[in-house]
């Protein structure tokens, strides 16, 4: 293998790709990164055995052939490097890097030891707006669990038909739903009405990362549904699909209300911040109080002191007494961007529905917290 292309083409390369090699594994070779010639192009490779990548970059090939090199090092040394002309060949199983002044040679280990990762199939594959996606999943993956204890929390419901996008993460406390009509249909492989995956929330957010750039992206079903691949522009990356039964989240969203406030996302977001100055030393509890024409929130930390702060809103129906971990809301406003927000209320141990005025299709709901006496 003999090749020469660019130190800053390789070192971005490096920086995307590594990031999917493991840190936990069990077998060396997960350590490495497989560096191959691909028809005219250079391939890097990685995979964790649930996520993995193929990053395709361009430079000049006077010989082909692929090897592996541990990640970490080869990332870190040519992160190094100053910009320009790097030449990289292999001999005697020792790989040669030449930059303008320096030169080096790294251990490695063959390729056939690598694990081969699935090829794309077009029969089974459909295309989707990066955008809408993107967009998508930037506003719910917070929602999904960051811990294993229940696995099939840290992933994201995707439910595809030919007309509609439907997404849905929980993590047991809180819930976010986007349900978007599709402005360009989607042909569905295998003349499928709809598809249905659980994927991982960190694949959909990778995804998110690397298609930052680039124009196009196709959905692809590989080994008989177990996983599935991101296709974009010189990138695929292939995730595993989680098994086990989604909560049926459908019963968790109440279908009536009997309070509706309607506030000012600015004011409100305001507002919780300053309560969590107090509420952070007594479990992150910020308590609602619903009157009038007004929101009191407050929260209370008896090694601290307390906090009072009133917000003015169009409450339409009951009056009640309500708590929320502040952090939840916190993260629901982060990702809001409308002028007005509306919640919907039942009673104080019933969950909270939260919207922005702005999204209609998106919805999130939030489980509230006992009022201690």
């Amino acid at each position: 293998m003999k090749l020469s292309l660019l130190q800053e083409n390789l070192n971005l390369a490096l920086t995307n790709v590594s990031r999917f090699v493991s840190t936990k594994a069990q077998l060396p070779i997960l350590n490495n990164i497989l560096i191959s010639t691909d028809e005219g192009r250079i391939k890097l490779s990685a995979t964790n055995l649930d996520l993995g990548i193929n990053y395709w970059i361009g430079g000049k090939i006077e010989e082909e052939g692929s090897v592996t090199i541990p990640a970490h090092e080869i990332t870190e040394f040519i992160s190094y490097l100053s910009s320009g002309k790097i030449d990289i060949s292999l001999n005697n199983n020792l790989l040669n890097i030449k930059s303008n002044k320096t030169e080096s040679d790294f251990a490695t280990t063959p390729a056939a030891d690598f694990p081969e990762l699935p090829k794309f199939d077009p029969k089974k594959s459909f295309d989707l707006d990066i955008a809408l996606l993107n967009n998508s999943v930037s506003q719910i993956a917070f929602s999904a669990a960051t811990d294993d204890t229940r696995p099939v929390l840290t992933g994201i419901l995707c439910q595809f038909t030919q007309e509609n996008l439907s997404l849905v993460s929980t993590d047991g406390f809180r819930l976010s739903q986007k349900n978007i009509k599709l402005v360009n249909p989607i042909t569905l492989p295998e003349g499928k009405e709809k598809l249905s995956f659980l994927i991982p929330a960190r694949s959909l957010t990778e995804v998110t990362k690397l298609a930052k750039n680039n124009t196009k992206l196709q959905i692809s079903v590989v080994r008989d549904d177990h996983q599935i691949m991101f296709v974009l522009d010189d990138i695929e990356l292939l995730s595993s699909v989680l098994d086990g039964q989604y909560p049926d989240y459908q019963k968790i969203i109440p279908e009536n209300f009997s309070t509706n406030i309607f506030i000012n996302r600015e004011e409100f977001s305001q507002a919780i911040k300053i309560a969590s100055v107090f509420a952070k030393e007594s479990a992150n509890v910020v308590k609602l109080k619903i009157q009038n024409n007004s929101i009191e929130i407050t929260a209370n930390a008896p090694q601290k002191g307390k906090n009072k702060i009133e917000v003015d809103a169009r409450i339409e129906g009951e009056g009640l007494e309500i708590a929320f971990n502040y952090k939840f809301v916190s993260d629901f406003l982060n990702i809001c961007k409308g002028k007005e927000l509306v919640i919907k209320l039942n009673e104080s141990l019933t969950p909270g529905l939260f919207q922005d005025q702005s999204d209609p299709a998106f919805t999130h709901i939030i489980m509230p917290v006992r009022i201690q006496d």
